[in-house]
């Protein structure tokens, strides 16, 4: 559930976000009211999977909406910033199903240098939660991942993401 004091940063959230789809969506409701009741929708939805399968321990939720499980924390010392370009070794699940959809394959990749600014949401919220050698498993509601639009053919709109990120370096 998300709670009321997180809802000022649910809105804007949600406003930023009605604007970022906007111009990639054709006739749908992007209202930031909208937005955010996908929002709450999605996170209810991904705390009721984990409990149902038994798969809730450890979980927490990020006031954004996203639930994640720390794994390892890392070395406690090398915090990640936007500007940071991250080597992370990972794999990505559409949430529910047990099929890796993609992975780095075991091998640390830094997305060709891409700051951390510049991925989907929720690797920008999660990597901070974690510092250098950490990993963690993410549940990412689809407006913080790739929305209404999606990557097709692998990952459809709406997508609810499954991420099991390590963080092995950043510079």
């Amino acid at each position: 559930m998300i709670n009321k004091q997180s809802f000022h940063l649910h809105l804007l959230l949600a406003c930023c976000l009605a604007v970022l789809l906007g111009s990639c969506a054709k006739s749908q409701d992007l209202s930031a009211d909208a937005v955010f009741m996908d929002l709450q929708k999605e996170t209810e939805f991904i705390q009721f999977r984990l409990k149902v399968k038994n798969q809730d321990s450890g979980v927490l939720y990020h006031p954004s909406g996203m639930g994640y499980k720390i794994i390892a924390p890392g070395n406690g010392r090398d915090t990640i910033k936007a500007g940071s370009i991250p080597s992370i070794v990972y794999t990505r699940s559409l949430f529910g199903y047990d099929k890796v959809i993609e992975s780095s394959q075991n091998l640390p990749t830094s997305f060709d240098n891409r700051p951390l600014k510049d991925h989907i949401i929720g690797w920008q919220i999660g990597l901070t939660l974690i510092t250098k050698g950490g990993r963690i498993i993410l549940y990412i509601p689809s407006s913080l991942a790739f929305g209404r639009v999606g990557v097709p053919p692998n990952i459809p709109p709406n997508a609810i993401l499954e991420c099991d990120i390590t963080l092995v370096d950043f510079k």
